[in-house]
């Protein structure tokens, strides 16, 4: 399996160690600035159940002063929503039941680690625990820093 792609920006950051030409990282450069989208419509998914929206809501909140959360984002965040409540309830049941009811391990113990594992996966894309947004910061730290620099090809040697 390969590695996933970076953006062409972190490419170049990183050194040009794949050796890209400057008509290839012009091509690219061009192309990722047409994928942009917009984020003027932002709604929770209609799969949500009451408590994923409001969970999807808070998160809007937090994002509002990131400008990453896009339009087209809208069904992955609903997905980790949805996991997200999925474990809230498998939660509260386990706890009404007890871990151990009938002297067995809570049979719902299983589904409830799946549905940990799943939330987890789609909150490190949007950056939703303190590692993940530290790559994200690292990663735009990188891209300011590339924009600001003005490099004359000597390593800044006249």
């Amino acid at each position: 399996m390969g590695r996933p792609a970076k953006s062409i920006n972190l490419h170049a950051i990183s050194g040009n160690k794949a050796k890209l030409s400057k008509e290839t990282i012009k091509k690219r450069k061009q192309a990722e600035e047409q994928m942009t989208f917009k984020d003027d419509a932002i709604e929770a998914p209609s799969f949500l159940s009451d408590r994923g929206k409001k969970i999807f809501e808070n998160l809007l909140v937090e994002f509002q002063y990131t400008q990453i959360l896009k339009n087209v984002d809208s069904q992955m965040l609903g997905l980790y929503c949805d996991a997200m409540d999925r474990y809230i309830s498998i939660k509260e049941q386990i706890d009404h039941d007890g871990l151990m009811p009938f002297g067995k391990p809570h049979q719902l113990l299983s589904h409830q680690d799946k549905a940990f594992e799943r939330a987890m996966k789609v909150a490190g894309r949007f950056g939703l625990s303190p590692s993940d947004r530290a790559k994200l910061a690292l990663n735009m730290v990188n891209k300011v820093k590339e924009e600001t620099t003005n490099d004359n090809g000597f390593g800044d040697r006249i």
